[in-house]
Formats: structure tokens, sequence, C-alpha cells
């Protein structure tokens, strides 16, 4: 990821701070270097999931190499991490997205290719079939683990942490039956 895009998605997690996704105003994360690089507000939320797809990337490092679903929540963990250091504007895009699920449907292509490269970087098996399957099912997990994460007020997201530990499990049951 290029520091343009860098800066954009951190001024745009900025504003976020202050003002809702709404009323955001594109123009307002836009100057002379990015001028073609942000043309709608869709293009918006795919470069904060990329900022967070990279910096993910950067924080992985120290991630063992074992089972592929104990390296899964690690990787997610540290995503859940990444969140909660923008805690305040994510929680405000969620809200967006529950009020706005039209926009939410717009993001999934994006948000499917964070899961690809979560899945990818666990060393699970995505070809065929199969892997569409884990595909959608880390989804729907991924999602309902947000939505735990929301109300998880812990310093160490230990509800986040639980919930996921059991999400994996039924995540780790569906594997078996598509491996």
């Amino acid at each position: 990821m290029n520091r343009v895009k860098i800066e954009i998605a951190k001024k745009t997690l900025d504003i976020l701070n202050t003002q809702s996704f709404r009323n955001i105003d594109i123009n307002s994360v836009k100057n002379f270097k990015n001028q073609n690089l942000i043309k709608t507000k869709k293009d918006l939320l795919a470069n904060i999931n990329n900022f967070f797809d990279f910096q993910l990337k950067e924080n992985i490092s120290s991630i063992e190499t074992s089972t592929s679903k104990d390296m899964l929540f690690e990787i997610l963990m540290v995503r859940f991490d990444i969140l909660n250091c923008y805690r305040k504007p994510i929680l405000k895009l969620v809200k967006h997205f529950q009020s706005n699920p039209k926009d939410f449907v717009t993001f999934i292509p994006t948000l499917i290719q964070s899961i690809i490269l979560m899945l990818t970087l666990s060393n699970t098996n995505l070809k065929g079939f199969k892997g569409a399957v884990k595909i959608k099912s880390l989804f729907i997990l991924y999602i309902l683990t947000v939505f735990v994460w929301k109300n998880d007020d812990t310093e160490s997201l230990e509800k986040t942490m639980t919930a996921l530990d059991k999400y994996l499990d039924q995540f780790d049951r569906i594997k078996k039956v598509f491996d």
C-alpha cells in the first residue's frame, strides 16, 4: 500500500472520529496528490479496509506456524486489535452499515478479499467449491465476531476472544466436512 493511500485512510478515520460516514464529504479527504485515487465513498471504505489488511500483514510476522485453526485465531485477533486502535470510527461504520444495509452489501466484495487474505495467511486450502464454502463460512463468522467486538469493553478483548474461539470451533467442524 502506498504512502498516499495510507494517508487517505488515516485522514478518513480521523474524520470519522467526529462525523458519521454519511456526513463525510469526499472532497475533505482529497488533495492534489490523490485526486484520481478516491472517487466515491465506496473507494473510501475499500481504502480503509486495505489499510487494515496492510497493517495485518505487517503485524503477523510473530505468529507461529501451527494448526490452521490456531493460526486463524491469532490472525483474526491481530485484526481485531487493529480495529480496536480505531474503535470509535469503526463503530461509526458498523452503525452506518446497520442503518444502511445497501452500503454494506456493496462493501462485501472488499471484505471478502480480506477474508481470503486471512485464510491464505493461515494456510487454509481455498481451492474449488470447498474453498468457497470456507470463505463464506469465515465471512459469516467474522461478521458475528464484529458484533461481539462492538460490545466488548474489556481491555484485552476477552469477550471477543471467547466468542471467536467458539465460532472457530464451529468453522473447524464445517472445514472438516469439506476437507
